[in-house]
């Protein structure tokens, strides 16, 4: 037994030892050589532990047939997963977020399943989901799908040495996702956070309009980037072959109402008469 181990340790230790698959074998041995002091006395435990991690590591993962354990479906324009180590305010954050009432308690893993709530910026909604620090397999593999990574790091901790550690987690798991940071237990702007993670989402809106009345209230959410013709295709491909212009307010023309083609480049908030 590794000398003056925390209880968070031997937590993962029993969860180690109850761990049925081998991807959460994986995840538990990870847990432990991080919350393993590091010290001459722990030596033959660390080593140990690092050759049952390559074992597992090497050997061929079995075919499975069955769904996920966690499948939340994705609602609004984009989906956003919140990620840190234990206690480091990812609870606070989602509530604050999302205005929901989730549990919020002073000790870590105080959140073991996935919680989500709708973020609203402006005039679009956006899932927050909140990683429990557990890491499991199962709820990391929600990190597949998401389209942003909120990374929460601790003030009262040292910032780079949770970044790195968080970062590596991600590497070893082969979780490549755009990340945004934040830094918690201090006072968040909530209202600039919500613009900044819309900013990060590299996404645009649209509002398309009849001739002669208001823009629509309901954007189209498209990708930065994205032309006059991806609204077309949005409102009715039969559109395209009877085009003719489009008429276009906004950011992207110099004047409004500027006449343009199905290869005009749009940015957010632009309003889109189509002509046909």
């Amino acid at each position: 037994m590794p000398v003056n181990a925390s209880i968070e340790y031997y937590k993962a230790e029993e969860k180690f030892l109850e761990a049925k698959t081998r991807e959460d074998k994986i995840a538990c041995l990870e847990e432990m050589i991080r919350l393993l002091p590091k010290h001459k006395s722990s030596e033959n435990s660390l080593a140990n532990l690092k050759k049952k991690l390559a074992k597992l590591k090497n050997e061929k993962p079995p075919k499975r047939g069955s769904k996920p354990k966690f499948s939340i479906k994705k609602e609004g324009a984009a989906q956003v997963c919140i990620i840190g180590l234990p206690n480091s305010g990812k609870t606070t954050l989602l509530n604050e977020l999302t205005g929901i009432n989730a549990e919020v308690a002073d000790y870590p893993y105080t959140t073991t399943v996935p919680q989500f709530g709708m973020m609203k910026h402006e005039d679009v909604w956006v899932q927050i989901i909140e990683i429990p620090s557990t890491f499991e397999p199962e709820v990391m593999s929600l990190i597949y799908t998401c389209d942003l990574l909120l990374m929460l790091l601790d003030s009262n901790r040292n910032l780079e040495t949770q970044k790195k550690e968080l970062q590596n987690m991600l590497s070893r798991r082969e979780l490549h996702k755009k990340i945004l940071y934040v830094t918690t237990k201090i006072k968040v702007d909530t209202e600039k956070l919500k613009k900044d993670i819309w900013g990060n989402l590299g996404l645009l809106r649209v509002y398309t309009k009849t001739p002669g009345k208001k823009a629509e209230a309901k954007p189209i959410i498209l990708k930065n980037g994205s032309i006059v013709k991806d609204v077309v295709k949005e409102v009715h491909k039969a559109f395209l072959k009877h085009f003719r212009y489009a008429k276009v307010w906004g950011k992207s023309v110099k004047f409004s109402g500027a006449q343009v083609g199905l290869e005009h480049v749009l940015m957010d908030r632009d309003v889109v008469e189509i002509k046909s």
